[in-house]
């Protein structure tokens, strides 16, 4: 019997067994089984007891390293090896790395002669040093190295892989989170091809270093961030620190007044006096001292750990501390029924801090109790007080400048314990603001001799102390500083900016993403330097050819089969398609993927029209597969995928990419128009002037945005009202606030509003079903909609056409297509909640809810089936739903199938909607039907039919 196995080696006279439910199962001749699955080899009088235990071992096996690990021929005992049917991707090198990070160097013999293991991983040139260093790197657990330095064997000489191989990472951060060493070492060949042999190690090395900073980086984020409360207590402080400031308010009304029950004239007539800015001033100075001391404290605490961190930052603390006096402190933690517990300002929780460090109590775990819950609110804090520093600046500048002249605190204490994290002599001040309040004097950077103490000339009319707190946070979410929004109004400063960078540009968030970009330009036409020093020199070399700037432009000829398809939910998955429809999106996800769709050959196929580049999403938004769509021969048979693949050519989920080739090849051919009868004499040809190309923006944009507008004025106060409370923020910021957020991010923030009882879930829905653009669509005259016939593509998700990209940011139009950018977005969150029966959604369906929030929701979990206790509302095969009144599934005027097109922006397929029926009926979440059944709450959903 002969098998053919991954990597075109025959095995003759073995036989191979796969894993099943049932027990092992051969495979006769390797048949039924699907390309690259893993076996177990062995003879074929192999005793039953040996079989059991071969394949137990191949799923051990399989289990820690992959399917890729059992094409390594790892000894599995009783005379079987394991290896992989024919079909698998990769070379020897991926499953031998595979197999000894499984089974440990202790167990490397179980791979076989280790000359052979060597040659596998490093090519027939390799050396007894380098396979010396081989092991050393993983008996230390260096792999990312091991990976590195196999993937650079083809490029690098014996000597320079002893280099790779001595490398260290950071610890606890992995340089290759993805992508096997084979396909690295594929764009490690494109990329270092041209340049001489003598500068690739440096280059590499260089790489090492750059991407071990990034993760570091991003690692460290990650720790900071940690420190912090995954609950949002925004509002919380927001409703606490107002309640305050009222209480304050009214206390001085009736001293000045003499009246301890004012009426409402005498209130109206009362003027704060000097006494009242100053005293605001003199707050938000304080709140902003001690936000950054908190803030401060609790990344140091992340990078140093508790003892070390408090240490650290104890001289700063207790400087904080002694700006707020005892009746102050103990007036911001007084209780105040049905407001949170947190006190009302963050020098109560400095001064706490303070106390603890000074009674010099040891940091055991009693301790980590202590201060770890008051700093996991320091950035709610931080930005509370960024928020109200804002407002006072509005109140005062302009009409009260004098005041605050006048104002000046001292700082020196302040700086004696926490020094500087800007240069003062770089700071210029915030002029708007700083303007007014230092009058005649320079900014802070011009009034500072060389060698003067900055903390004996800085006043607070400088705000360096304002840009400390933003400083502060930016640290916090791991950058150096905060980045500068010049002209945009306050804060003027963004303590988490975007990552910057054209599309394109390797990113360095790990070995793979880099190289695989450098390759990407490489492939585009870009050309190194010829003689580069370091990484960064390389890729800007090869982002210097015009050829790439000429790939990030032009529109792709989209064949309209797929078109149609655009936006489409792949049956029995979660994944949305995207068709790509220019250069610039594949180049988007050419740089988030790290492979080559942005190629020359994949992009001109596209702009022809020959094929069509396709990308997987997920319910987060995230791309995860990309594809290559084309057509069978003749172009009337339909569609095929000719290629799929996820991040870094990995393969795909198996039965993910099963369903997506059966999806696809039910897409309908392109039919050839009939030939045109041809006349005997061909009529003379009259001259004509050529036809102006269609200007979408200029031809469509005033008609469309004049029906935007209207759309929006009429239904933007509820809508936006309802999406402040997610935000958290005002009215005019949330729809900003939650385009930036991604998916579990917008889950979240949907979940704590409704939880915190913030937003209501009905409101919400309503909301989130206003459409301003759609409408506007709807309303447009019918010409301009067929002559423009990408305009439909702004009822989906980003990336757009540039034509369209230029269109949305017409004024008349991009709030309008914000918002219903948002009420997508926030319906699909609902679904995500739906789905994992999270008991907010049970919460409110036990009050009189939307009977058309209750039919999109049902049938989303009907459709899903997702794994959570689920309760039949109807028997199986029926079409009457019970309850008063009755209705019909199949009513076509009915709620259940007005319900559909909502249920498509929820995340579900409905096209196994009657199937679901078929065999389990209509199914409800047991939670939902707590408060009386499916009778009590159909009635309390139909008697609100909004």
């Amino acid at each position: 019997m002969k098998i053919r196995l991954s990597g075109g080696v025959v095995a003759s006279g073995r036989h191979a067994w796969i894993a099943r439910p049932s027990g092992p199962h051969r495979l006769p001749d390797g048949a039924g089984a699907r390309p690259g699955t893993p076996v177990a080899l062995g003879p074929e009088e192999a005793p039953a007891q040996d079989v059991v235990d071969a394949v137990r071992e191949l799923s051990l096996l399989v289990a820690d390293g992959g399917a890729v690990a059992a094409g390594a021929g790892v000894d599995l005992g009783g005379g079987f090896r394991s290896a992989r049917l024919d079909g698998a991707r990769g070379d020897q090198r991926d499953a031998v790395l595979a197999a000894l990070r499984a089974v440990g160097l202790s167990g490397a013999h179980r791979l076989g002669d280790r000359a052979g293991v060597l040659v596998a991983l490093f090519g027939p040139a390799v050396t007894k040093r380098v396979g010396a260093a081989a092991g050393r790197a993983a008996e230390e657990g260096r792999w990312a190295a091991l990976h590195l330095a196999s993937a650079a064997s083809d490029v690098l000489g014996p000597e320079q892989l002893e280099r790779v191989l001595a490398l260290e990472a950071p610890e606890g951060v992995d340089l290759t989170p993805g992508g096997q060493p084979s396909v690295l070492a594929g764009y490690l060949r494109q990329v270092f091809g041209p340049v001489p042999a003598p500068r690739r190690l440096a280059l590499i090395l260089d790489l090492w270093e750059r991407v071990a900073e990034r993760r570091a980086g991003l690692a460290r984020r990650e720790a900071r961030l940690a420190t912090q409360s995954r609950r949002d207590r925004l509002e919380d402080l927001r409703a606490r620190r107002r309640h305050d400031d009222d209480e304050h308010i009214m206390w001085q009304v009736r001293i000045d007044l003499a009246d301890e029950q004012p009426s409402l004239a005498d209130i109206a007539r009362w003027t704060p006096g000097r006494w009242y800015w100053h005293e605001r001033l003199q707050r938000a100075f304080a709140d902003a001292i001690a936000a950054t001391a908190l803030v401060r404290t609790a990344a140091a605490v992340a990078d140093h750990g508790l003892e070390d961190g408090l240490e650290r930052s104890a001289p700063m603390l207790r400087a904080a501390a002694s700006l707020m006096p005892d009746w102050a402190a103990g007036k911001a933690v007084r209780r105040v029924p049905g407001l949170t517990g947190l006190p009302t300002r963050p020098g109560a929780y400095v001064r706490d801090l303070a106390h603890r460090l000074a009674a010099g109590r040891p940091m055991d775990a009693k301790a980590a109790g202590y201060v770890r819950p008051r700093l996991a609110c320091a950035r709610d804090f931080a930005l509370v007080v960024v928020e109200d520093i804002g407002r006072l600046m509005d109140d005062m500048v302009g009409t009260h400048d004098d005041l605050l002249r006048e104002w000046s605190p001292s700082l020196e204490s302040w700086r004696e314990g926490a020094g500087y994290g800007r240069p003062p002599a770089e700071w210029d001040g915030i002029l708007p603001w700083s303007g007014p309040m230092l009058g005649d004097a320079e900014p802070l950077r011009r009034r500072l001799a060389p060698g003067q103490d900055p903390a004996t000339v800085e006043t607070a009319a400088d705000l360096l102390w304002y840009a400390d707190l933003i400083d502060a946070l930016a640290k916090l979410y791991g950058h150096e500083r905060a980045q500068p929004t010049p002209g945009t109004g306050r804060p003027w400063f963004d303590h988490d900016p975007p990552p910057a960078g054209e599309p394109l540009t390797p990113r360095l968030d790990s070995l793979m993403g880099a190289v695989s970009g450098a390759a990407q330009l490489v492939a585009l036409g870009g050309v190194p330097p010829r003689a580069p020093r370091t990484w960064a020199d390389l890729t800007a070399g090869l982002m210097s050819a015009t050829a790439i700037a000429e790939a990030l432009t032009g529109d792709f000829a989209v064949p309209a089969p797929l078109a149609a398809l655009d936006g489409a939910t792949v049956p029995g998955t979660r994944l949305r398609l995207k068709i790509a429809r220019s250069a610039r999106d594949v180049a988007e996800w050419a740089d988030h993927m790290g492979n080559c769709i942005a190629g020359p050959a994949y992009v001109e196929e596209a702009r022809e029209g020959r094929s069509g580049l396709a990308g997987l999403y997920d319910a987060d938004g995230l791309l995860v597969v990309n594809a290559e769509l084309m057509p069978l021969r003749p172009a009337s048979r339909g569609w095929r995928v000719s290629e799929i693949a996820a991040r870094f050519n990995d393969a795909p989920d198996e039965t993910l990419e099963q369903r997506f080739r059966d999806w696809i090849a039910g897409i309908p051919g392109t039919a050839k128009d009939e030939a045109a009868p041809v006349p005997e004499e061909l009529p003379p040809v009259r001259p004509a002037r050529r036809r102006a190309a269609p200007r979408l923006v200029e031809e469509a944009g005033p008609a469309l945005g004049e029906l935007a507008l209207g759309s929006w004025e009429r239904v933007a106060p509820e809508a936006l009202g309802a999406f402040a409370a997610v935000a958290g923020t005002g009215p005019d910021a949330a729809l900003v606030r939650l385009r930036r957020f991604g998916g579990p991010q917008l889950t979240g923030a949907v979940g704590r509003a409704l939880e915190e009882g913030a937003a209501d879930l009905g409101r919400l829905w309503t909301a989130s079903g206003h459409r301003p653009l759609r409408g506007a669509l709807d309303a447009l005259d019918p010409a301009l909609r067929d002559r423009f016939d990408q305009l439909p593509l702004l009822l989906g998700e980003p990336p757009l056409p540039k034509t369209l990209r230029r269109l949305v940011k017409l004024p008349a139009i991009a709030d309008a297509y914000s918002l219903d950018l948002v009420a997508r977005r926030v319906r699909r969150a609902i679904g995500v909640l739906a789905l994992r029966d999270d008991p907010v959604i049970a919460r409110a369906f036990a009050k009189p809810t939307a009977e058309p929030l209750l039919c999109a929701l049902a049938v989303t979990v009907t459709c899903a089936a997702p794994d959570i206790g689920l309760v039949p509302v109807m028997p199986p095969r029926t079409t009457t739903v019970p309850g008063y009144p009755a209705t019909a599934l199949e009513d076509e005027e009915g709620p259940w199938q007005r319900a559909l097109p909502a249920v498509r922006e929820l995340g579900a397929d409905t096209a196994v909607f009657w199937d679901e029926i078929a065999e389990h009926g209509l199914r409800v979440p047991a939670s939902w039907l707590a408060h009386g059944g499916w009778a009590a709450l159909w009635s309390r959903a139909h008697s609100h039919r909004r």
